[in-house]
């Protein structure tokens, strides 16, 4: 065969290889990206410090694909360093979620956080959306950082479905915290006299005046002396509010009176 033919028959070869390559496509390398986020307690501390925290979920924007799921690990943080805002507000132990999406293209992801889980009467619902990059790892400071607004308000008594005596007192006692479990005290960081507590009261379906409960030291709790009139039954709503920080909670229960 002659070397010149045979030379320029594989110069064709390669140069149709080349061109099925270019209009067949070649496929994307997938690109590893670590994405760290982190969900703190409106005007208090990290979510995390116990198995059922904040659980969250990355999705596709656009598409609505789940690309990572799960819940923050990890402590509540360092109480004076979030709150003197020092950058970064985590350490090391802080809780956090991590996950390490392949991408082969930017995507638009959205976090969505539901927590705390542990609490379910008090859970809430946030999320967020960004651009994330192949490669460009969403680790730097805090991370992709966000914020959980509410309370968790636990009604310790009167328990549900109680039977209570018709014309009699009863005790009402509340716990309310902040989503990160932080507890709130007549001279701790988080002061008690910030948080209104009320009770709101239904007999058989009728509204009944509002009724405010008073923080006790001792106890931790809030409370207050609830009468009973007739036989009937009695649905207690416990409201928190703390103004400073927008934060609410509720509690529930219902109780029978013979």
């Amino acid at each position: 065969m002659n070397p010149l033919a045979s030379l320029s028959s594989r110069r064709a070869i390669g140069a149709c290889a080349l061109v099925l390559a270019l209009a067949v496509g070649v496929p994307a390398q997938a690109e590893p990206t670590d994405v760290e986020v982190r969900v703190l307690a409106r005007g208090a501390k990290f979510i995390g410090g116990y198995t059922a925290s904040a659980l969250v979920t990355l999705t596709d924007a656009e598409t609505g694909e789940v690309l990572a799921k799960g819940m923050t690990r990890g402590s509540t943080g360092d109480t004076q360093r979030i709150l003197q805002g020092r950058a970064p507000l985590s350490t090391p132990d802080s809780g956090v979620f991590k996950a390490t999406l392949d991408l082969t293209d930017a995507r638009r992801v959205t976090a969505t956080v539901t927590g705390p889980m542990s609490q379910p009467q008090a859970a809430t619902t946030v999320a967020s959306s960004q651009w994330i990059l192949p490669g460009r790892h969403v680790t730097a400071g805090d991370g992709w950082l966000l914020e959980l607004p509410g309370l968790i308000v636990d009604l310790a008594t009167p328990t549900a479905y109680q039977w209570v005596k018709a014309n009699s007192t009863i005790p009402l006692e509340a716990s309310v915290t902040l989503m990160c479990g932080c507890g709130l005290s007549t001279d701790g960081p988080w002061k008690a006299d910030g948080t209104d507590v009320e009770a709101y009261l239904w007999i058989d379906g009728k509204k009944q005046k509002p009724q405010t409960l008073r923080f006790n030291a001792a106890t931790s709790r809030y409370e207050t002396q609830l009468a009973t009139q007739g036989p009937g039954i009695y649905e207690v709503q416990i409201r928190a509010w703390t103004g400073t920080t927008n934060n609410a909670g509720v509690a529930r229960t219902t109780f029978f009176v013979k």
